[in-house]
């Protein structure tokens, strides 16, 4: 048997060689080096918080505050990726040339994005135009060189990523938007698209052209629970949905990492009874609720998570947010499974083609933009009783290519009375297609424009449980023809999954008038760009290494006041000071989303800590005397 282990000598030999071949090509290859730099503007400024990534990999790294970034150990040839906000897109290659060689260095010039959209934001007191940069960023290479005295044996070669363009033909961009309301209107009125205007665009089924905008009341809590004894108060009790008593919890383990995927349990200590189930987000985060069909009096409540035995005490959103610790290993899935529930009856039909070219292109999109992404997509079509179909269902499969196919297809017919079967695409979507219990985020975007009949209100109630139960955030988007009842339906199916209410706008021309939400402000911008921006935003994590941090795409915010945060980044002590006295701070995830309010005193600078928060970008906004508002960006790292 021993016999058996020795090979012939010649034999033997020839392996080694081979061995040997096979190893010095390896280390040819992917040799790992250092690589360094720092990034800045035109202007020389240094660029904060720029990502840079390695193509093909998921490795990356984001710059620090003065612009310099660092990989420990890089395998060359690489390729790496330069983007910030606001900044053109560049791929720079790196090549060894001398093996003696193990740091390369470099300076990197990133160049503003020129191509910006004119956005309307819409306030209390009128309209204004406000411009927000779009686009992809580039980079050049200013310098580059080794360490001090060495020669450069590095080669450099860049390639500009041009975006493509954020227009369209001219000619259609204006016979689609040349009826816009001037901005000195106090209130943007409802349009139509004009015969002429709808061969133009329909001509073509241009995406990019439905207007939108986003509520997410987790970002004005306050003022949704004031809505619900007001404006709101008899749907409310029409519809018995009362999602006001909220318990927010961020699921972490002892490494201040973000726990994603489990789930979470509210329970009555007094009667054992599950009050509420739902699963951790892609940021720990999980709402709960005391009562959704009806106000609960139990305050003996308890948070159980997966299968831990402890149970741990619940606090109201009121008292802030409800942080727990567990034993777990950072870990996070690629997969993410994207459904879309459309309504197509007949009053759709002003918008449904649009909406079709607008969900393909972003589902493209999202496909291009992450690659890591295990992407699983369906479609769930619905119109009313009594119509040809109640149903059509395109179950889930990877990638994009079936449901793209399948939503094509599609038409609005049918219908008739206000109401529509909408428990019926819900019921579908929630149970028929296969969701699974491994993904990182599962989202149902909810494309409607009418409310579901009265007598599915206690269905309604099961399936948006069931829909929480599941993980499955629903993101409803209001067209054209909803009324304030139903915006307060989709608004409450929202928030008691953990999504977010979106609606179209008039500001396209296209389609029949569209309500205006029940809010402060709003800002208008292209449908395309807020499905991305959501899709993003419910996808993205962080990875279980610190140098990724500062990545995430953060919602918009605006600036009226300035004032000094510091240190940034911060390992969790902060201080704030301002020339005005501040009567409000509030801390808020990267999505926006409000997480804790900050007491306050009489002096002129205030300190607090983020450090029991995971790692990763929040916001410090704050409300001065003057009622001026502001918002910081902070980078916490453990």
């Amino acid at each position: 048997m021993l016999s058996n282990l020795f090979l012939p000598v010649k034999k033997s030999a020839r392996l080694l060689i081979l061995l040997l071949l096979i190893f010095s090509t390896t280390t040819v290859t992917a040799q790992k080096i250092i690589v360094q730099g720092k990034v800045k503007d035109n202007s020389g400024n240094p660029v904060g918080f720029a990502t840079v990534s390695i193509k093909g990999t998921s490795i990356r790294v984001t710059t620090d505050a003065t612009g310099n970034f660092k990989f420990i150990k890089a395998a060359v040839p690489a390729i790496l990726i330069f983007s910030a906000v606001g900044y053109e897109k560049s791929e720079i290659k790196i090549e060894r040339k001398n093996s003696s060689d193990s740091v390369a260095k470099m300076d990197i010039t990133l160049r503003r994005n020129t191509d910006e959209l004119k956005a309307v934001v819409v306030t209390s007191l009128g309209a204004v135009r406000q411009k927000a940069a779009l686009g992809y960023s580039t980079t050049s290479v200013s310098s580059y060189y080794l360490s001090p005295g060495t020669a450069s044996s590095y080669s450099f070669a860049t390639t500009n990523l041009k975006a493509p363009s954020r227009r369209r033909d001219a000619s259609v961009d204006e016979a689609v938007m040349k009826d816009r309301v001037p901005l000195e209107y106090p209130e943007l009125k409802p349009g139509k698209v004009t015969k002429k205007e709808t061969s133009r665009a329909s001509a073509s089924n241009r995406s990019r052209l439905l207007t939108a905008g986003e509520l997410n009341d987790f970002k004005k809590w306050k003022m949704w629970e004031d809505y619900n004894t007001t404006e709101f108060k008899s749907y409310s009790e029409k519809w018995n949905l009362f999602a006001t008593e909220r318990y927010c919890v961020q699921l972490q383990n002892a490494d201040k990492k973000a726990i994603v995927g489990e789930r979470l349990f509210l329970i009555s200590k007094t009667t054992g009874d599950t009050l509420w189930a739902a699963v951790s987000d892609n940021t720990g985060k999980a709402e709960l609720w005391k009562g959704l069909s009806k106000k609960g009096k139990d305050d003996n409540l308890v948070i159980s998570v997966g299968k831990e035995t402890k149970q741990f005490p619940a606090i109201p959103f009121i008292q802030g947010i409800t942080r727990i610790v567990i034993n777990r290993s950072c870990a996070v899935s690629n997969k993410v499974e994207i459904a879309f529930l459309v309504d197509a009856t007949g009053s759709m039909q002003d918008e449904i083609n649009y909406l079709k070219e607008e969900l393909e292109d972003v589902l493209t999109k999202i496909t291009v933009k992450d690659t890591s992404l295990d992407l699983h997509t369906g479609a769930v079509f619905y119109r009313d009783n009594g119509d040809a179909y109640l149903t059509k269902v395109q179950a889930f499969t990877s990638g994009i290519s079936n449901t793209s196919n399948f939503i094509k297809q599609q038409n609005a017919d049918g219908g008739g009375d206000y109401p529509e079967a909408v428990n019926e695409g819900l019921d579908a979507a929630i149970n028929k297609l296969q969701w699974s219990n491994d993904a990182r985020t599962r989202i149902i975007f909810l494309l409607m424009d009418a409310p579901p009949h009265d007598e599915a209100r206690e269905q309604m109630t099961t399936l948006i449980i069931r829909a929480a139960n599941k993980g499955i955030r629903i993101v409803p988007v209001a067209c054209s023809g909803t009324d304030k009842a139903t915006e307060f339906i989709m608004r409450s199916i929202a928030l008691a999954t953990n999504g977010s209410y979106l609606f179209l706008t008039d500001d396209s021309g296209i389609g029949d008038a569209h309500i205006k939400p029940t809010t402060d402000e709003v800002k208008v911008e292209l449908l395309n760009d807020l499905l991305q921006r959501t899709i993003e935003q419910m996808c993205y994590v962080n990875t279980c290494e610190d140098n990724t941090m500062g990545q995430e795409p953060v919602a918009s915010y605006n600036n009226t006041e300035k004032v000094r945060v510091f240190p940034n980044p911060t390992t969790g002590p902060l201080t704030i000071q301002s020339n005005k006295k501040l009567k409000e701070i509030f801390v808020a995830d990267f999505t926006g989303k409000l997480l804790m309010r900050i007491p306050l005193n009489d002096k002129a600078s205030y300190h607090f800590n983020l450090a029991a928060f995971p790692s990763g970008t929040y916001f410090i906004k704050y409300v001065t005397d003057e009622n001026s508002v502001g918002t910081e960006k902070i980078i916490l790292i453990k």
